[in-house]
Parts: structure tokens; C-alpha cells; sequence
């Protein structure tokens, strides 16, 4: 009994030997397999200098300056380009319409045609009374040179020569105001007198728009005005999503009392004949186009003086702060003038480290 239980202890340690030395094994294989494994696909450790590991580092993106197209938006009103109401001139009747409400018309084609009644008659007078008192002024002129005449009886007879003369422009003009001619090229908007009414000077006979060009008229704040001048293409946005252009005929020298705003016009040109004319309009100006730098507004900085900037690295790798002038701003972006046309702008780590500080640029990864 005893021999078989020294037999049992002897056969255990054995076996524990042999699992002691198997494992020890697999384990010398495994750290063997990896120390090749990891020789095979690892690049090789870079050991850096001692300066190198002093430097900081920063990530940096390397930008070239561009064009930029600034423009602002305002609110305006479209107008037509010209527009007049045609009056009468003289006490008569209207005789005829020669257009119909919103036809197109050519500057001097006939609208309406008012009553001459007795005036062809007064003109044929006024130039007979005319002849007569021209030809007693030439006889006095005569006796006057043969010394049969007086100074006194000369002037009299140039007054009536003057007098008649009046008349016969007067009786004349009148025939002329009772045709009613278009003063430019537009379209007839309003025809409120009919046919027999009496008319008295002053009473309105038509109006007349011309909307082939549209006057577009805004007003800028104080702190733009100075960037206008005439001639700046400007885009009139409608309210179907067309888009009108022109450019600026007008900028007002004194603000408007109430708003401090001042007054622009735009000559628009009108194609396609919108009938926009008194609706308002998104008004785009295009500013002089300049060179700029735009990326993102997250990259820009405050220094000590709270100038707005940002940090870049210079040629010996320094961290140097640059001030900037903000052009526009929005969600996706920034513009702003002021730098270099190429600059090397820090992305990253600029806030571990100190102006004037030599640094490590590593450039930005791009997607």
C-alpha cells in the first residue's frame, strides 16, 4: 500500500515537470514568432536630436491668397426708369384717343388729340395782323430816315410789330398743345379723361411709364457708403428668384435726416419687360474685387492688445502673430486681408506655445 502511493507521488512530479518545461516552450516560441512579427512591419523608432525634442509642435496649413469678391445686400425699390403724367395745357375738349391703356409707345407718337375748335382761325388772323404791323414798320422806318417822322412814332410801331408777333406764337403754341405727344419711348398706364370730356390746363390727360430700364433705389448705412461709387454692377434679386443687373447711376453726399442712411440709385436693365416696377427687390452690390486669405473662422485669435489675428510660423520655423482685417464672416468660413499672399498658418497647438517660440511644424493631414 505504501509503495503504491510513493508510486503515485513519483509519477505527479513527473508529469508536472514535463507540463513546467512544455509550457516554457510554447511561451519561448510566442515572444520569439512576435519579436519577428513586429521587426517585419514596424518602421524603425526615430530617435530625434536633443534640440528637436525641446521644440514644440504645432500643425500647420499652407495657404495662397486668392481673389476675393466682397458684396453686401440691402433692401430697395424698383421704379420705373421715367415716368410722367401729360397735362393739359389749354381750356379745350378731348377729340380722340390715339392709343388704347398699356400699349407700348415711341417718344413723339400722337396719344390724344384735343379740340382746336376756332384756333387755325385766330392763327390766320394773328399772322395777317402780323404782315400789316410789319409793313407800317417798315414804312415808318422810312419817313423816320427821311427825318418825317419822329423817334416816338418808331418805337410805337416796333411795340405793335413785338405785340403782334406774340400773339401769332401764342395762337400757335395753343394749336400745338392740342396733340398730345409722348415725351420718351414707355408704355401707357392710365388714360383718365374720355373722349368729349372738357378739359382746363393743368387737368391730367395720361400717364406714361417707361420700365424697359428700372431706377433702383436703397438706402446704405453710414459705415458702407464710403466703400460706393458710381458705376459698381449691382443684382436686383425679384421675388420669383429672377435676377435683374445694372450698376449704380447715383450716391447722395448728405444723409438722409431721419435714418442717417443715404440714397442710392441703379439703372437696372428690364429685357424681359418684369412688370416689377414698384415691388422691392434683394439688392446685391458688387465692391471691387481684392486679394484675400479665407479658412476657418475657428482658426482666428485675440492678442494681448485684443487684436484680432492669427498665428503663423515664419521662415525659421517661429510662431509669429499676425493682425487681420475680417472682410466677411459666416458659418463655413472667414475672409481677411492683411497677410502675406503665402503663409504657413498654424492649425493646431498654437495655444501650448509662446510668440516668438521656435516650433516643430508638422503639416495638416489632408482627408
Amino acid at each position: 500500500m505504501a509503495f503504491s502511493s510513493s508510486l503515485i507521488k513519483l509519477r505527479s512530479s513527473h508529469f508536472s515537470l514535463a507540463l513546467a518545461l512544455l509550457l516554457a516552450a510554447l511561451l519561448a516560441i510566442w515572444l520569439l514568432s512576435g519579436s519577428v512579427y513586429s521587426l517585419a512591419t514596424d518602421e524603425p523608432e526615430f530617435i530625434p536630436s536633443p534640440q528637436e525634442t525641446e521644440r514644440p509642435v504645432v500643425e500647420v496649413q499652407q495657404l495662397q491668397a486668392s481673389t476675393y469678391h466682397p458684396s453686401f445686400q440691402v433692401q430697395g425699390q424698383l421704379e420705373p426708369y421715367r415716368q410722367s403724367t401729360l397735362t393739359s395745357r389749354i381750356n379745350s375738349q378731348v377729340e380722340a384717343w390715339h392709343v388704347r391703356q398699356g400699349q407700348a409707345v415711341n417718344a413723339g407718337d400722337l396719344i390724344i388729340s384735343l379740340d382746336q375748335e376756332d384756333r387755325q382761325a385766330q392763327l390766320q388772323r394773328a399772322e395777317a395782323d402780323l404782315r400789316v404791323a410789319e409793313a407800317n414798320l417798315r414804312a415808318t422806318e422810312r419817313l423816320t430816315n427821311q427825318n418825317l417822322s419822329s423817334e416816338t412814332a418808331l418805337l410805337n410801331q416796333q411795340a405793335i410789330v413785338a405785340s403782334a408777333r406774340a400773339e401769332r406764337d401764342r395762337v400757335s403754341m395753343e394749336l400745338q398743345h392740342t396733340k398730345i405727344r409722348a415725351p420718351f419711348d414707355g408704355f401707357i398706364e392710365s388714360l383718365p379723361i374720355e373722349v368729349g370730356n372738357s378739359v382746363q390746363p393743368g387737368d391730367a390727360l395720361a400717364s406714361l411709364a417707361d420700365t424697359r430700364t428700372l431706377k433702383l433705389t436703397a438706402h446704405i448705412p453710414q459705415q458702407k457708403v464710403s466703400e460706393l461709387s458710381e458705376g459698381l454692377v449691382t443684382e436686383a434679386r425679384l421675388l420669383d428668384g429672377d435676377q435683374l443687373t445694372g450698376e449704380i447711376s447715383f450716391v447722395a453726399h448728405v444723409a438722409d435726416s431721419a435714418t442717417r442712411s443715404y440714397r442710392i440709385e441703379a439703372q437696372i436693365d428690364n429685357p424681359q419687360l418684369h412688370r416689377v416696377a414698384g415691388a422691392s427687390a434683394t439688392i446685391s452690390i458688387l465692391l471691387p474685387s481684392q486679394t484675400a486669405h479665407r479658412f476657418s473662422p475657428a482658426l482666428l485669435a485675440l492678442d494681448n492688445k485684443g487684436q484680432t489675428g492669427v498665428y503663423l510660423i515664419n521662415n525659421e520655423e517661429i510662431m509669429v502673430f499676425m493682425p487681420v482685417q475680417i472682410l466677411s464672416l459666416d458659418t463655413s468660413g472667414v475672409w481677411v486681408s492683411g497677410l502675406p499672399p503665402q503663409i504657413d498658418l498654424i492649425t493646431q497647438g498654437a495655444g501650448f506655445v509662446s510668440e516668438g517660440e521656435q516650433v516643430k511644424a508638422v503639416p495638416v493631414e489632408s482627408d
